[in-house]
Parts: structure tokens; sequence; C-alpha cells
């Protein structure tokens, strides 16, 4: 049996992950449009995106016309 993995580039930091056969180590951004991150961002950014990320959706929300998600409590970027 062939078991096909994709090797993707996290959208934000760009370090490479796996996905498929019983291995997912990234996550697709709902509120930002068609955007990935890696395991490591998402779970380093569970409060809310750092400013260095933040920069970077930004400009993905703007190149493509999307809305700007409203902030979280703590004035930062919601995860998801």
């Amino acid at each position: 049996m062939i078991k096909e993995k994709f090797i993707f580039k996290c959208d934000l930091c760009g370090q490479q992950s796996q996905h498929g056969s019983h291995r997912y180590e990234g996550h697709r951004l709902e509120l930002y449009g068609d955007i990935f991150c890696c395991d490591s961002c998402w779970n380093g950014n569970w409060d809310g995106w750092a400013p260095h990320l933040e920069a970077i959706l930004l400009e993905h929300l703007k190149q493509n016309g999307l809305p700007i998600p409203k902030r979280n409590a703590n004035e930062q970027l919601p995860r998801n």
C-alpha cells in the first residue's frame, strides 16, 4: 500500500511540515482565507498572533481583499 505524504511550507515562518498518512502538522487559518501555518506557529500563538506574524497576515488579507478580523482581548489578531 502506497501512502502519500504532502509537504507544505508554513505561510508564516517558512518551515516545512507534513500532511497525510496519519500525520497532520499544520492548520488552515479560516479567518485569513487560503493560508496555512505549521504546528509551531499555531501552538506558539494560542492567545493571538505575534506582531512579526501579524504583518504577514495583514499583507495576505490586503492582497486578497479580505476583511481584518476583530482583535481579541489581548489586542492581537485572533488565531482562528
